[in-house]
C-alpha cells in the first residue's frame, strides 16, 4: 500500500473543507461587493460569562434603513473587551432587499469565521504534509 493511500480520506475531508470555505468566502464578497454601508447606533452592550470566568460582550446596533424602517443587528462574534459603548455610532452593511440580514462593520463580524476556517485548514496542511 502507497503512503499516499492512507491519507486519501484526510485528503477527501480537506478537500470538501476547501470548498466549503470557498463557498463561504463568495458569498461574503458578493455580500460586501452590493452592501449598502449605514451608521447603527449601539443600543445595548450584553455580556456572558464563561467557565474560566472572564466575560464575552456582544453588541446590539440599531439602525435604518434607506427606507427609514428600523432594524436590529447583533454582533456575530463576542470580544473580550467592550469596544464601542452604548449610544456609539458603529458602521453597519446590508442588503437593500434584505435588511434583516445586517453586518456590524468591523474585521471580526465580517471575516471572524473565515480566518478561523483559514487557520484551520493551514494547520490542517501542515500536518498533513509532514506525514508525508
Amino acid at each position: 500500500m502507497l503512503i499516499i493511500d492512507k491519507y486519501i480520506p484526510f485528503m477527501i475531508l480537506l478537500a470538501l473543507f476547501v470548498l466549503f470555505n470557498g463557498y463561504i468566502l463568495t458569498r461574503k464578497i458578493l455580500f460586501l461587493r452590493v452592501a449598502v454601508s449605514t451608521i447603527g447606533i449601539v443600543k445595548k452592550v450584553g455580556s456572558e460569562s464563561s467557565d474560566s470566568g472572564s466575560s464575552v460582550y456582544y453588541q446590539n446596533v440599531e439602525f435604518d434603513n434607506d427606507q427609514g424602517k428600523t432594524f436590529t443587528v447583533s454582533s456575530v462574534m463576542g470580544s473580550s473587551s467592550v469596544r464601542d459603548s452604548e449610544g456609539s455610532a458603529v458602521k453597519v452593511l446590508y442588503l437593500s432587499d434584505d435588511p434583516e440580514n445586517a453586518v456590524i462593520n468591523d474585521f471580526k463580524n465580517i471575516w471572524g469565521f473565515e480566518s478561523i476556517v483559514f487557520v484551520i485548514a493551514c494547520v490542517a496542511l501542515y500536518v498533513y504534509f509532514e506525514q508525508i
